[in-house]
């Protein structure tokens, strides 16, 4: 059941994640717009520097206020994407940073209450099935118009104001480090056991696009295959994404491995392997 409008007066910071590409339709010219936005809402917004976020495909919206507040900042932004999309539909993307412990009450039992969000904010709700690297938040993506992604950010900034976080909470960063462990269930150029490379800082950032294109293949076994695509194609997407490679993965056959195409930047094909495996190595903690 979604909670209503008498959850809205506490305070609450809503955290986003938007595709490089389109960062500079919400700051606008020497940050005319993002100010507009922070004037209109009375909402207190922070997003991270490109230099912090050098190479990434992601910049993080730390959004701080009231639910009014929070809500009225997010549909200003979506509305400044939709001015800007080419897609014909004028539906824009909003990636919403969620804690893991709160995730439940989005979803609701036997998955209710996301139908339910579904329904009356007319928009498509996706949300990753398991945390985001290194962290222990999780992933609610929106695609709609931004009027329908305004009620639907309301509704998700309730849920903040009713469940408090629970247990260890650790933030997703976009240039955050990530833990790797290499084992079974990827084949090829790839040592068994723990890895004994040095862990990168920024696993995510692509340092030099304009390298020459490389290609390589991982041949992962059909068990471990779920968990690299996701549920429906939510890690693979984030894998692209956050490494900014070209990945293609072979169709089934009676083969017992399937294969991962891998093309990009040499950093790029780097980390996409290195998110694969780390996938697989968080599937394998959950084997018996």
């Amino acid at each position: 059941m979604l909670p209503d409008e008498s959850t809205e007066n506490g305070p609450i910071t809503l955290r986003l994640l938007l595709p490089s590409r389109d960062i500079g339709a919400v700051i606008g010219k020497k940050g005319i717009t993002i100010n507009t936005i922070r004037e209109e809402s009375k909402s207190r917004i922070k997003i991270s520097s490109s230099e912090q976020d050098s190479g990434s495909f992601y910049r993080e919206v730390v959004i701080s206020g009231d639910v009014h507040q929070v809500v009225t900042a997010v549909h200003l932004m979506a509305k400044r994407l939709e001015e800007n999309t080419s897609n014909e539909s004028d539906e824009v993307r909003i990636e919403v940073l969620f804690p893991n412990s709160i995730t439940g009450a989005v979803i609701g039992k036997n998955g209710e209450t996301i139908k339910e969000l579904r329904s009356i904010t007319n928009t498509q709700i996706l949300v990753s099935h398991e945390v985001l690297f290194g962290s222990t938040d999780r992933s609610i993506c929106i695609t709609g118009v931004a009027d329908d992604i305004r009620e639907c950010i309301k509704y998700l900034a309730r849920i903040l104001v009713q469940n408090p976080v629970k247990g260890n909470y650790v933030p997703f960063r976009v240039n955050g480090p990530v833990p790797l462990q290499r084992g079974r269930g990827v084949m090829g150029n790839h040592p068994t056991g723990p890895s004994r490379r040095p862990i990168p800082s920024n696993p995510y950032i692509t340092k030099n696009n304009n390298a020459p294109a490389a290609t390589d293949t991982i041949s992962v076994q059909k068990e471990f295959i779920g968990c690299v695509i996701g549920k429906n194609g939510i890690k693979i997407r984030q894998i692209r994404d956050l490494s900014q490679a070209q990945i293609r993965i072979s169709s089934p056959s009676d083969d017992p491995n399937r294969t991962i195409s891998i093309t990009g930047s040499p950093d790029a094909v780097s980390t996409a392997k290195y998110l694969i495996n780390y996938q697989i190595n968080n599937e394998l903690k959950k084997s018996p």
